[in-house]
């Protein structure tokens, strides 16, 4: 029970550590239209800010906002060209909002679809994997009803695989279509 303990106050410390965007020695050497650039540059939301500000206050430094936010802006006039959001959302990124008003709709659509894309794709490598899985368990069966088990859980599989591949079909055509 003791080495539980243990093992569960390590995890909770490596989860905490995990949670700070700034160490204090960051926080006493940044400088802050650069800090704010990256943010922009990553789309990051401004409540990002807000975790800057709390971990640095906790160092007692204070943050310089106003550059913070002249740098933000910058980086996020280069994350907010609409030739980005396709490839954001294939790559299974996130996006939080943070283009300006008139084109967040049309960014949000397009990231969108490149994030469908994504999402189907992942799940048929998903069922892929799951399915070599299921033709382990049919080689392996010791009887015929392991194996009976074994070939309906496959035919669903296959299933399941034909509408993954019909998704990712219709996602791509969606993608094509739109460049």
């Amino acid at each position: 029970m003791n080495c539980a303990r243990v093992l569960f106050f390590l995890a909770l410390c490596l989860w905490l550590s995990g949670c700070a965007t700034m160490t204090p020695n960051e926080c006493k050497s940044a400088n802050w239209a650069e800090v704010g650039l990256r943010d922009g540059l990553d789309g990051a939301a401004l409540s990002r800010l807000d975790s800057r500000v709390k971990d640095c206050a906790e160092a007692s430094v204070p943050v310089d906002t106003p550059r913070y936010l002249q740098g933000r802006d910058q980086g996020l006039l280069q994350y907010c060209r609409i030739e980005n959001a396709v490839p954001l959302g294939l790559n299974g990124k996130s996006y939080d909002g943070v283009c300006p008003a008139a084109m967040d709709g049309d960014f949000r659509r397009r990231f969108k679809v490149g994030r469908d894309v994504h999402v189907a794709r992942n799940e048929l490598r998903s069922l892929e994997s799951r399915r070599g899985t299921a033709e382990e368990r049919l080689r392996s069966a010791a009887n015929d009803e392991d194996r009976r088990r074994a070939r309906d859980a496959l035919r669903d599989m296959d299933a399941d695989m034909r509408r993954a591949r019909d998704r990712v079909r219709d996602a791509e055509w969606v993608l094509d279509r739109l460049r």
